[in-house]
């Protein structure tokens, strides 16, 4: 019989990336995503989403259709939205969270704050 040394098991390994980005701007996001080995994981049958809220369980300011996304094979996601759909978002501190799906397997992969600096160009 195996013994086992801790009393918890933490299933959460969703790691918090701040994100600061400019309303009216082209939003892009580049992230690489590697296995506990660090190996790149092949992202082209994983279905993404995005919200971008003002706080938990209030509906978003920017929901998963506001962006695209489009993961590779070498572990590479693109998250995109347009500078139109950037300047519908006040300027202001907001929370997020990207989940993926792949093979009926939901995740969070990061989360955070999402900072959006006022445009000085109108």
């Amino acid at each position: 019989m195996s013994s086992c040394s801790s009393n918890s098991v933490n299933l959460d390994n969703a790691k918090q990336v701040d994100i600061t980005c400019r309303r009216g701007d082209t939003f892009t996001l580049e992230i690489n995503f590697y296995d506990p080995n660090g190996n790149p994981i092949n992202l082209t049958s994983y279905t993404w989403k995005m919200d971008v809220s003002v706080s938990d369980n209030v509906a978003p300011v920017l929901d998963d259709t506001a962006f695209t996304y489009t993961g590779n094979s070498t572990g590479t996601l693109y998250v995109a939205a347009s500078a139109a759909t950037m300047s519908t978002i006040a300027g202001g501190v907001y929370i997020y969270g990207l989940q993926s799906t792949d093979g009926g397997v939901v995740k969070t992969w990061i989360y955070g704050t999402f900072n959006v600096n006022e445009d000085v160009v109108s």
